[in-house]
């Protein structure tokens, strides 16, 4: 045990020196070579804690006062050493491994201290017999709330990370909501602006953005799938749970600016410089695969336009297990995602011709694909910034468990 516990100091030190040079590699030379490496030393570092600790209850020898700050601190590390972004900007990964490190330096001083000789643990700390009853039994009792915080924590982690892959960092999950990203890329004298957008969020959220948006030379190509054909049996919209979670949907957010039919010099506002244009750049349903429309359709009438969430979400998973075959998720993808990124696409590169700046503010999920081509097209990314889209801490928590189930107030 005293040798894992030596590997676990020299990992929690090796994770903050992976990591310092990783972010002055990103700062000096937009760089970030290390990640990888960074990653897989600090989930070892997890991992061997994890042991660690799990040790602590049968070996009373291991220095608690040595590995306690140790284990908070990782505890910090799964929440992205929240809110520490809110101080110091960008670079808080790189304060922060600068504090893990001088961390692990005191934490080294202090145990040469108390051995007299060396800066890791030594074989005259474990003398005596390793295990105590009464040692178990404080641990297992200070378990007791510490391991499901742990495993919360986590959990959370897991999810943020998942979140942030998918959509390229589009969205971030953190403690006090979710945040959506805008990316700004600019080639010359052109602009193309990326934001990510959520099916529902707080209106300062809409407001902040529409706001930002300027107003010369500029086009918005909006989503919105149509359905000239009628093929939605009910109206798919998401402001009943909106209402229920006190946030606005997209669909009730309208964009200021002079709606337009296509990209063609002619419709480049010059009547109305002060304005930008608006075009859909969606496809419509008839475009979809039958078996597409049919969950659409599902979704619409079991969760979407139901009274009670928790009956429609069982209603709809019934649903699914009945008609789900094994392509289903594919062609749901290629509809929903590529196909549509596909539509985008082509107007972003005509409207390249005629406009100054391009706005996408699309679901989060399409820009990943949609970045891609606007960097292959030479666009370098000047500027990102980052909205709060959901407030965690204004969730009218009391009123959703009360409808949750269909109740009324």
């Amino acid at each position: 045990m005293r040798k894992l516990a030596n590997l676990f100091l020299l990992l929690f030190i090796a994770t903050a020196i992976a990591t310092i040079t990783n972010e002055l590699l990103h700062l000096f030379l937009d760089l970030k070579l290390l990640d990888g490496i960074q990653q897989l030393i600090w989930l070892s570092c997890i991992g061997i804690g994890t042991i660690v600790y799990l040790g602590m209850g049968f070996n009373q020898h291991l220095p608690k006062t040595i590995l306690i700050p140790i284990f908070i601190w990782l505890c910090w590390s799964l929440l992205d050493y929240w809110p520490l972004e809110n101080s110091v900007g960008s670079y808080f990964r790189l304060f922060a491994s600068c504090g893990q490190l001088l961390l692990g330096i005191v934490i080294l001083k202090l145990n040469r201290q108390s051995n007299q000789k060396y800066l890791f643990l030594t074989p005259s700390q474990f003398a005596g017999t390793p295990f105590s009853g009464r040692n178990l039994f404080f641990f297992c009792l200070i378990s007791i709330p510490v391991v499901p915080m742990a495993l919360l924590l986590a959990s959370y982690a897991i999810v943020g990370a998942l979140i942030e892959d998918t959509t390229a960092g589009f969205v971030q999950l953190k403690p006090n909501g979710l945040y959506m990203s805008e990316r700004i890329y600019q080639q010359n004298n052109k602009q193309v602006r990326l934001a990510g957008m959520i099916h529902l969020a707080q209106e300062s959220f809409y407001t902040d953005l529409t706001a930002s948006i300027p107003d010369t030379r500029t086009i918005i190509l909006t989503e919105g799938v149509s359905d000239k054909d009628n093929l939605l049996a009910k109206q798919f919209g998401y402001q009943k749970i909106a209402g229920l979670l006190g946030l606005t949907s997209q669909e009730q957010v309208h964009f200021r600016g002079r709606p337009i039919a296509a990209i063609d010099p002619a419709n480049v506002s010059t009547t109305e410089p002060n304005l930008p244009d608006l075009l859909r750049a969606d496809i419509d349903l008839n475009q979809f695969d039958p078996q597409t429309l049919a969950v659409l359709n599902a979704l619409a009438t079991h969760v979407l336009n139901s009274n009670s969430l928790t009956e429609g979400y069982r209603e709809f998973n019934r649903w699914t297990q009945e008609h789900t075959t094994p392509d289903l998720n594919k062609i749901i993808m290629n509809d929903l995602i590529f196909q549509r990124n596909q539509a985008v696409i082509g107007y972003l590169l005509q409207a390249l011709h005629q406009y100054d700046t391009v706005v996408i503010p699309w679901g989060a999920l399409h820009l990943k694909g949609i970045e891609t081509v606007v960097l292959n097209s030479g666009f370098v990314l000047a500027e990102s910034r980052e909205r709060l889209s959901i407030d965690f801490r204004q969730l009218p928590y009391s009123q959703l468990w009360r409808r949750l189930d269909g109740k009324k107030e």
